[in-house]
């Protein structure tokens, strides 16, 4: 049997398939901007394998939907862009809809084992791609800090017996290239005065001041629980703590195939509560003039 799973990367995406044991059986790295152009041709080197299941990347989380009944607003609810905007998560999910037992995985916001205090007036906590990292950790450690550090974002999880306790997203942590959290008056000024769109989060980060607060949170939550810090991603050998593990592959990506494999009743399916979720990454925020953003989704 065959399990896959997708990790949708800044600068690829790495496609993994694995066995009913977790062995790792072949892996497809593409540069993200072929997929942009070429998903369709992605989803049937997947779909010709046949595996028993696949794992689809999520963007932003949504829980356990089958590819074929992936809407335009599931995929605005992913992307958190316009659905009918071309890219390569867009057009991945949208080519995906003909694989056969396909589905999308949650973020971290969606998880039930987050305290929903923790979620108010926030979306990312970790993507789904986070969530699937963490997932191949949890096969290994009961309790840890994960902090994932890629070419342009940085994550934190923390894993306490068994389950995801908290997070902090790429949208949030400042990382290689991505500016993260903003302060509220900058983002008053450029809404009132210019706009805030996307690459305004996604560029001109401060990495020294990310790379600050990921060991003040990490080692807060390590001393707290005695658990250990682990650090993976593209650029983990950048980081001077944690324990760094050398993979050959994506660990998001194989970690995607092992939540296959637990879902189609592999080796893995005894970790299946790890991953109990529900709603969407929209449901936390509470601020005022939100509703109007409600109602514009609602169209989709």
């Amino acid at each position: 049997m065959i399990f896959s799973g997708v990790d949708p990367g800044s600068g690829t995406y790495e496609v993994a398939f694995v066995d009913e044991t977790g062995r790792t059986l072949k892996l497809l790295s593409i540069p993200t901007d072929l997929v942009d152009k070429a998903s369709s041709i992605l989803v049937k080197y997947i779909s010709d394998l046949r595996p028993i299941g696949v794992a689809l990347p999520s963007g932003h989380g949504l829980p356990f939907k089958r590819s074929s009944e992936i809407t335009d607003r599931d995929i605005f609810l992913m992307t958190l862009k316009d659905p009918a905007v071309e890219g390569p998560l867009r057009n991945f999910l949208v080519s995906a809809r003909t694989l056969d037992n396909a589905f999308t995985l949650p973020g971290v916001i969606e998880l039930i084992s987050v305290d929903k205090s923790k979620k108010i007036n926030l979306i990312d906590m970790g993507t789904a791609d986070k969530v699937a990292s963490a997932f191949f950790y949890r096969t290994m450690y009961d309790s840890f800090v994960l902090i994932e550090v890629g070419s342009s974002f940085s994550s934190l999880l923390v894993v306490v017996e068994g389950k995801v306790v908290d997070g902090l997203g790429g949208s949030i942590i400042p990382g290689i290239s991505s500016a993260g959290f903003l302060d509220g008056e900058v983002a008053y000024l450029l809404s009132k005065y210019s706009k805030i769109t996307k690459n305004t989060i996604y560029t001109n980060g401060n990495w020294e001041r990310g790379l600050q607060l990921l060991r003040i949170i990490a080692e807060w939550y390590s001393a707290q629980y005695k658990i250990p810090i682990i650090v993976s991603g593209s650029k983990k050998w950048e980081i001077p703590f944690g324990i760094k593990h050398n993979f050959k592959f994506k660990e998001s990506s194989v970690g995607s195939a092992f939540v296959a494999n637990a879902l189609f009743g592999g080796v893995f399916r005894d970790y299946l509560s790890f991953l109990e979720s529900a709603g969407t990454p929209i449901d936390y925020v509470r601020l005022k003039g939100w509703e109007e953003v409600i109602s514009l989704i609602r169209t989709f």
